[in-house]
């Protein structure tokens, strides 16, 4: 994906299937940057109509979108791993000072919050 500057957007489509392939993600992901903080560029940006979807009903396991990012908090930069943003359904929401957001389509085991076979979508 490339950079974005601060007078545009970069409006990306995404599909992905986990790597088992029960599981399906995709969506709108939309960002742009919005400055600097902590010596590094930060983006906000939108996901829309992003879903999960079970392609193997009934087998134990549920589809999740995932995501991993590195987020400007309270001053400092952190990395965020393993963050469950749709589980079998889909919506849509805004973020703001975020960097290296990255789109995972995984499985998890119905009751448990270990994510497993993820594949990542860019």
């Amino acid at each position: 994906m490339g950079v974005a500057t601060s007078a545009s957007a970069v409006t990306v489509g995404f599909h992905q299937s986990s790597g088992s392939g029960k599981a399906e993600i995709g969506g709108t992901y939309k960002y742009w940057q919005a400055g600097e903080a902590g010596g590094r560029t930060i983006y906000d940006g939108s996901f829309s109509g992003a879903y999960a979807k079970d392609k193997v009903s009934g087998d134990g396991y549920e589809a999740v979108l995932a995501l991993k990012y590195d987020s400007f908090e309270g001053g400092v930069w952190r990395t965020v791993k393993n963050k469950v943003a749709v589980v079998n359904g889909s919506k849509s929401w805004t973020f703001k000072n975020k960097a290296n957001v990255i789109a995972y389509a995984c499985d998890r085991k119905v009751g448990r919050t270990a994510l497993e076979n993820c594949k990542r979508a860019w």
